[in-house]
């Protein structure tokens, strides 16, 4: 490649996505900021365009190792291209490599509330809270003997929201370990059942694991103890990081106790305001009353205050472990 033309344009192999990337990733494997498939940039030998191939038979151990400096650089030049792919110049000159933090837009504590607000994260608030009621609606306004067929429908759909609400809350926690400061695509690379399903079993066997002895004591004793504050307080405080062990190391194996709470003592400062963070929103969703249910507006209001709070949960907890991942000492 030329000294006037500094960038080598690929395709994706696995979607056509055409995108430009910078020549100092000539010889590297990325994903596509379209479907996340991985990718192999050839160097740049004598044309100004190059086309793409798959090299998983290339892969070794330090492919799997990318270094975090290198992630966010492609996922920066991946931003850019994103925001600029309706119809604007291949060749315009991608923005500099800067830190992480730098692409946020107002200070992190106003636009960590602002993680949801781009293009893929309003997609998936709108499904997430739009589609469920919808078939209920339908269900009334439709002949009788179409009725149950939606009903039927609809149960099907839910199920497959529910499960893919888990995975999604999944995908912002890694995505934000990485250093994303947005929600992710999500279906840039749809799950499956089993991957739904296992996210499911990862958050709500991890709150199981920590709350049922408070829950239990409290069906039982009926009263609020000095036994029943120890074990809520010992619930919450460590729930959000055993939550991102499990999820970390995808892996019932993040249940490590010696392991997690030994990473609570490294970051015990930091970690309290995240464990507030997560305390305050979960009054917050308590503060709506269960009458309005009944109310489909109000049922739309909070399905978003509980999903929107989840994101922001969610994100904080990645953003936890990418700040904090050297004192973590997982080793992941």
């Amino acid at each position: 490649m030329g000294e006037a033309d500094p960038f080598v344009r690929f395709n994706c192999e696995n979607c056509g996505y055409k995108s430009t990337v910078s020549e100092s990733y000539a010889g590297k494997n990325i994903r596509c900021p379209n479907c996340y498939f991985i990718i192999f940039i050839p160097k740049a030998e004598s044309t100004g365009t190059t086309q793409t191939s798959s090299r998983y038979s290339d892969y070794d151990s330090s492919l799997l190792n990318i270094q975090e400096q290198n992630i966010l650089k492609h996922r920066q030049m991946f931003e850019y291209i994103a925001s600029e792919q309706a119809g604007e110049s291949e060749d315009e000159e991608p923005p500099k490599e800067t830190d992480p933090a730098a692409l946020r837009k107002a200070p992190w504590l106003i636009d960590i509330f602002l993680y949801p607000f781009n293009w893929p994260g309003l997609k998936h608030l709108a499904i997430f809270i739009l589609v469920p009621p919808l078939f209920n609606i339908l269900a009334r306004f439709l002949p009788a003997v179409f009725v149950y067929l939606v009903l039927i429908a609809g149960f099907i759909v839910n199920t497959l929201i529910f499960l893919y609400i888990y995975w999604y809350l999944v995908e912002c926690v890694r995505e934000s370990a990485d250093g994303w400061v947005r929600a992710p695509l999500g279906f840039g690379g749809l799950p499956t059942l089993g991957d739904m399903f296992g996210q499911v079993v990862n958050i709500i066997g991890c709150l199981a694991v920590f709350f049922a002895p408070f829950v239990m004591y409290m069906l039982v004793a009926q009263k609020a103890g000095i036994i029943f504050w120890l074990l809520l307080i010992s619930a919450v405080s460590l729930y959000p990081m055993a939550l991102l062990s499990v999820l970390m190391h995808d892996s019932s194996h993040g249940l490590n106790f010696h392991k997690f709470t030994k990473s609570i003592s490294n970051t015990f400062f930091p970690y309290c305001g995240l464990v507030l963070f997560f305390v305050l929103t979960v009054l917050l969703i308590s503060l709506i009353p269960l009458e309005t249910m009944e109310s489909p507006l109000w049922n739309c209001i909070r399905r978003f205050v509980i999903i929107y709070a989840a994101l922001i949960d969610a994100h904080l907890l990645g953003r936890f472990y990418w700040r904090y991942q050297d004192k973590l000492n997982w080793d992941l």
